[in-house]
């Protein structure tokens, strides 16, 4: 029984974490940053730890009265590499290096899990193979045997270098769920498989399953007439479930437009070749779905008005006998129906319309689906920001009825598991404790039936949590950027603190100066509490009035919010602190998990930014630590980032005085529709002008640098070059760095390198080697 506790631990909660660790530095180590749990029958948690001395001690808790027991300490080392699903990455800190070394007898692939949970392929190593992968501090990566069958184990890279040796499996590899396109979702799978086809004479036909025989279809449709130059096709032919209704929809396929870029032949000397693949640019036509049912016995059509969906694919399943659950969002973001149609009837009824004068945050996140299906009990969650914060409601699809399930001037960030029998719900949620960093995650159970909330973290810092197999218990992991991580083993009923495992603390030296100071000041409303930190090269009350430049490492992409908020074993930015800099990182305006109207700055107003929220942060900053100068403040940027740096020249040049934009999106419509249509809404309108860099390159005051990399199939690297073009025209001076064959990046390295010499010699910062 224990070890099939402990094999379902592994693979479905993911509760087995990483291994406790310290990370060594100048001044001395952080002990007891993770530690390795596993539960044990009854009631008895068992992990490992470093204590005061780096020696690794294992202790068993008794889960009911917190009393623990230590056994007798040993040395040992112990594998970065842990079992269970990969996190996806945070946002990229320091550049560091990973190099993996198989010592397994199998050959393993390497993969990077993006900001999404998405893998990502880095290459095959042979058994006594090594490799040496350039990657950022906070970023995860996974090692798989080369048949994707067996787990080595995944880790979170750090700085400085690590040495990753692969010694045996952890397990049987569990299918990676990456996020996708949302698909049509029915529960239901019919024995008898519908097929579509055109016959020779042009007639629709459809046959039940692979036995019989084709039957014409009846279609008296005037837009099927119209559209035949098209080629209209038949899609996702189903069976209703109790098998009187079949129903397929008609897709009207666009003719999507290529993105085309020069690639250089591998291994070989000579002409490039050109690459294409499809990219479709906000305003573009999309494919129309069209919904038709039909009686299964007979064929005969059952008229049906459902809105063509215009917009992504169709999300439809189906609720009882030949109930048919369709989702809409129209294009441009603004408005979401929820229709109920009873299919062997052609009735339709809204069971959710819900519309808003800015956007419905529908792609690109939230890490929360807008609808939650409990089929078995027929009702659904329903996410909406109607309150001003994204909340729960709880729908009774039988009925109709519905009730508030959360509320207040909070956010639920995600759902984390369910038990609609148990009448019980958990949440992840930012901003539930007003004294806190409203980006702090903790962990909430919600009741059903009333909606009464149960708090199962309170400390102050950002929050993971590994439950038990009942639930009854939780490991809490809270840490900041300035606290190192504390495991709490809390009550799963009511939350409370039944013993503290582990703290993690500094041993040594004192904590290293570059370690992040948290800084909170308010914004352009002079209300709003905007959060960020910042990385001095050394005590601030020992620097000089006006002797630290200040550069920020700028990211304002809506999807989500920036700051880091857990706590790190290594230096920040010490590339850049060792300079002289100091380097701020703000959540302004405009970014995500706060309420709705501080996202909604940036809707139809991305070249916003947030800046006039970062300008005040960094004037209140340096009041407080005087050292810091607001004459010298320069700006860096990838992607989405690269046209925000860029923008600061553009739109702000009497505060910063230098920038590097890296493979920016310069102007909005030259960018994938998914994202910018999102925030920029359609149709296209002169607002896509009015934030463009490129329309405004005329206003380029100050030092730029902007660097592209030449097959860059994300932001193509046309938004780059039209930038250049338009900053010519204008007689503007800047700097250009194109990476030939380099994909979208800040240019790895080298790119790096070259963006802290250019504003070190636009901002002159004084070393601290050489200011002492």
């Amino acid at each position: 029984m224990r070890q099939a506790l402990q094999t379902f631990l592994l693979c479905v909660t993911g509760l087995i974490v990483s291994p406790t660790w310290s990370q060594e530095k100048s001044t001395g180590s952080y002990q007891n940053l993770r530690i390795n749990a596993q539960w044990l029958e009854p009631d008895t948690l068992e992990f490992t730890r470093k204590n005061e001395r780096g020696e690794v001690e294992s202790v068993r808790v008794n889960a009911v009265t917190g009393e623990m027991k230590i056994e007798t300490p040993g040395r040992g080392g112990q594998s970065q590499l842990v079992a269970g699903r990969p996190q996806a990455s945070e946002p990229a800190g320091n550049p560091t290096t990973l190099t993996f070394e198989n010592r397994s007898l199998h050959s393993v692939r390497m993969f990077w899990i993006d900001t999404e949970g998405n893998r990502h392929g880095y290459g095959e190593l042979a058994t006594n193979e090594s490799k040496q992968q350039p990657t950022y501090a906070g970023h995860t990566w996974q090692v798989v045997s080369s048949n994707d069958k067996l787990d080595f184990g995944n880790l979170v890279a750090d700085s400085p270098n690590t040495h990753v040796v692969i010694e045996k499996p952890l397990g049987k590899l569990r299918a990676m769920q990456s996020p996708g396109k949302r698909k049509s979702a029915s529960p239901y799978v019919p024995n008898r498989r519908p097929e579509f086809r055109l016959s020779p004479n042009g007639v629709s036909q459809v046959r039940l399953d692979e036995t019989a025989e084709w039957q014409d279809l009846v279609l008296e449709t005037p837009d099927l007439e119209k559209t035949h130059d098209r080629k209209v096709q038949w899609t996702d032919p189903q069976l209703s479930p109790d098998g009187k209704v079949l129903i397929a929809w008609q897709l009207t396929p666009a003719v999507p437009r290529t993105l085309s870029f020069l690639e250089p032949k591998e291994n070989e000397i000579g002409l490039s070749q050109v690459t294409q693949r499809p990219y479709v640019l906000p305003g573009d036509e999309l494919d129309h779905f069209q919904l038709f049912a039909w009686q299964a016995e007979t064929l005969d059509p059952i008229p049906m008005e459902l809105p063509v969906i215009d917009f992504e694919g169709p999300v439809c399943r189906w609720r009882g006998d030949h109930q048919l659950l369709v989702e809409k969002i129209d294009r441009g973001h603004q408005r979401f129906r929820l229709f109920t149609i009873n299919a062997l009837k052609g009735s339709i009824e809204t069971l959710i319309d819900e519309s808003t004068d800015t956007f419905l945050w529908t792609a690109h996140g939230p890490s929360i689906p807008k609808l939650t299906y409990w089929m078995e009990t027929d009702q659904l969650l329903y996410a909406t920001e109607q309150s001003g914060y994204r909340h729960l409601k709880w729908i009774n699809m039988a009925d109709g009825n519905r009730k508030v399930l959360t509320k207040g001037n909070w956010v639920v960030r995600s759902i984390l598991h369910s038990d609609p029998e148990a009448g019980e719900l958990w949440i992840e949620v930012g901003g539930y404790y007003p004294n806190q960093d409203p980006y702090h995650r903790h962990h909430l159970k919600v009741s059903i039936a009333d909606g009464t909330i149960t708090a199962l973290t309170q400390s102050d810092g950002d929050h993971t949590v590994a439950y038990s197999p009942d639930r009854r218990y939780l490991i809490a992991t809270h840490s900041r950027v300035d606290s190192p991580p504390v495991h709490e083993l809390r009550d799963g009923n009511d939350g409370h603190l039944i013993a503290t495992l582990s703290q993690a603390s500094w041993w040594g030296d004192d904590p290293s100066p570059q370690n992040p100071v948290r800084f909170v000041a308010k914004g352009r409303d002079g209300v709003t509490d905007i959060w960020g930190h910042i990385c001095f090269p050394d005590d601030p009350e020992k620097l000089d009035v006006n002797s630290i430049p200040i550069v920020e490492n700028i990211y304002a992409g809506p999807h989500d919010s920036h700051v880091p908020k857990t706590f790190r074993g290594s230096s920040w930015y010490d590339d850049w602190t060792a300079k002289g800099f100091a380097v701020v990182q703000i959540d302004g305006m405009g970014t995500a998990n706060r309420s709705k109207s501080f996202h909604d700055v940036c809707w139809k107003n991305l070249a916003d930014a947030g800046f006039p929220d970062r300008i005040a942060w960094i004037k209140a900053a340096a009041k407080k630590y005087p050292c810091l100068d607001v004459n010298r403040v320069g700006i860096y940027g990838t992607s989405a980032g690269g046209q925000n740096a860029a923008g600061a020249l553009l739109f702000h040049p009497d505060f910063y005085k230098a920038a590097v934009a890296s493979c920016g999106c310069h102007d909005n419509r030259m960018d994938k529709r998914s994202w910018n249509e999102q925030w920029m809404g359609y149709p296209v309108g002169p607002h896509y002008a009015a934030n463009s860099n490129i329309d405004n390159a005329a206003k380029l005051q100050g030092k730029l640098l902007l660097m592209v990399g030449s097959v860059d199939n994300n932001v193509p690297p046309e938004s780059t070059m039209r930038f250049v073009d338009a900053l010519v025209k204008a007689d503007r001076d800047f700097s250009l760095l194109v990476f030939p064959d380099q994909g979208h990046s800040d240019g790895g390295t080298y790119g790096r390198r070259r963006t802290i010499d250019f504003l070190t010699d636009a901002l002159q910062p004084i070393p601290l080697s050489v200011a002492k």
